[in-house]
């Protein structure tokens, strides 16, 4: 009887913060928030009151909330350092850090004040994920509460019926500021949203994309402009950024430019679209009316078609190394045997990527800095940030899960605390302060983060448009759309047909 009596004093004062937060005069919580707005490079603060639903405390009678999430980085060099979503490493295992030290806090902290357990189950996987949920679905045994995945394996799970619409379950308030705003605005589709990202998860973060530049390489080529200054001015622009790069690649040992010489840039091919992402044009947007999506290219065709030729002109001359583009396919993993490895060594000015391959680069001797996505047009008003399809976490909940009413309110619960103590450990400590080399890099973070965007077509990838946007090819641009795009057109129009008919399952 005593052990009860404590147990229950515990959850008491646990929660006496929340019931503070819950009256009239709450104030605005002082944790950045994800989704602020961006005019050129000035991030605007939120001043607003705080309109917070904050979740109520239940008893859910030891339930057990599982997670299952697939394993990003799992057996790479290049991308280490993230060990889950909510949970968190053991203090005996080498990394340990102090994003752990504050998930351990959030969760001692929800598994005491729900009476519940989190992550016990827990199981990161590289297996097949879609094959898993369905099992899990159609058996009805959910061993499973809630799903981290990337957006290509959510939008694989919607189209076999796998998935709850979030938006049906009612303790799920996703205006609250822990959600990502940009995220619920972009992702949704006919007021209906089956993925999301925000404090609760870590890895949307680091699959945000990025312009890495080595500054030693960039001073002893006698570069004196000021990037970060650039940057912040809003000046930092396709353009400028192709002048730069000109005459810096360098054939070092006269047998033609290869992996092994001097580069101005190092990158890949999905980083064609990204680059057209940081014009503002993604591939599909969406009516403001009815929240359904449309063709960019559709209403749009000449502009896209003139960026894509501006950006592949650049991406097939001697300034530019593609991984990816076929010159390498000798090697298993030319991203790391090619522009990873010239950027480490030296001798490559500039890298385009997403932000967890700073880990990679922790133990390299020159200091590297972070700078945006350059504007495509200097006349943008703000930056534009893609995150990767595959390479970003997003959480979505198996369709049927077992009491997700409850469930919903653990889980405000975990964001709302996430955002109060992991996110500023994540965000000011683990990624600014040890991941961003100088202040500049930091202030260029919130830059980043401040103007991220989310693509439904390169999620869906209606008609398999994505590969126009991905083919480093710089000739016939206009032909290869118009060989996919009225089955792309045709793909979303059954996409809106399938998710009338979406019934969410309350339990």
């Amino acid at each position: 009887m005593a052990k009860r009596l404590f147990v229950l004093l515990l959850v008491c004062v646990m929660a006496l913060p929340l019931l503070v937060a819950c009256g009239e005069d709450t104030p605005a919580t002082s944790t950045p928030s994800q989704g602020n707005t961006s005019v050129g490079g000035e991030v605007s603060e939120d001043v607003s009151e705080d309109t917070n639903v904050y979740p109520e405390i239940i008893d859910l009678d030891g339930r057990e909330i599982n997670i299952l999430q697939w394993g990003w980085g799992v057996g790479s060099s290049s991308i280490n350092g993230y060990t889950g979503e909510i949970v968190y490493s053991d203090e005996t295992e080498p990394n340990y850090s102090r994003v752990d030290v504050a998930k351990k806090e959030v969760v001692d902290y929800v598994e005491a004040a729900y009476n519940c357990t989190i992550g016990e189950g827990y199981r990161m996987t590289t297996g097949n994920i879609l094959d898993e949920v369905q099992q899990m679905v159609s058996s009805g045994t959910y061993t499973y509460d809630i799903i981290f995945a990337s957006e290509n394996q959510a939008l694989n799970m919607l189209a076999n019926d796998l998935l709850t619409d979030m938006k049906t379950v009612p303790t799920l308030h996703f205006e609250n500021s822990w959600w990502d705003q940009n995220a619920v605005k972009d992702l949704s589709i006919g007021g209906r949203l089956f993925a999301v990202c925000g404090d609760i998860n870590t890895y949307d973060n680091l699959g945000t994309w990025c312009v890495l530049f080595n500054k030693k390489m960039k001073d002893d080529l006698g570069i004196t402009d000021d990037f970060y200054q650039k940057a912040t001015d809003g000046e930092w622009t396709m353009d400028y950024f192709m002048e730069i790069c000109q005459n810096i690649s360098t054939d070092t040992n006269g047998d033609g430019l290869d992996e092994f010489d001097i580069w101005a840039v190092g990158t890949e091919t999905f980083n064609i679209y990204a680059h057209l992402v940081g014009g503002g044009l993604r591939i599909a947007e969406k009516d403001e009316n009815t929240d359904l999506p449309y063709l960019t290219v559709s209403n749009d065709t000449e502009r896209t078609y003139n960026a894509l030729q501006k950006v592949l002109d650049f991406y097939n001359s001697d300034s530019v190394m593609v991984a990816n583009g076929g010159k390498y396919n000798q090697y298993p993993n030319p991203w790391e045997s090619t522009i990873i490895k010239a950027f480490e060594e030296g001798r490559e000015l500039f890298y385009v990527c997403g932000l967890i391959s700073i880990a990679g680069f922790r133990d390299m001797e020159d200091p590297l800095g972070i700078l945006p996505m350059p504007k495509l047009y200097e006349d943008q008003d703000r930056y534009y940030h893609t995150v990767s399809p595959d390479n970003c976490s997003f959480m979505v909940l198996p369709y049927g899960v077992e009491g997700i009413v409850e469930l919903g309110t653990v889980i405000e619960a975990i964001a709302m605390k996430s955002q109060e103590i992991v996110t500023p450990e994540f965000y000011e400590i683990q990624l600014k302060g040890r991941d961003a080399r100088d202040n500049e890099s930091e202030a260029m973070l919130d830059i980043i983060y401040a103007s991220r965007c989310f693509d439904l077509g390169v999620c869906y990838n209606w008609g398999s448009i994505v590969g126009c946007y991905y083919d480093i090819n710089p000739d016939n641009i206009a032909s290869r759309f118009d060989a996919v795009i009225d089955n792309a057109e045709l793909a979303i129009e059954d996409t809106i047909e399938d998710l009338e008919g979406y019934d969410p399952i309350l339990n």
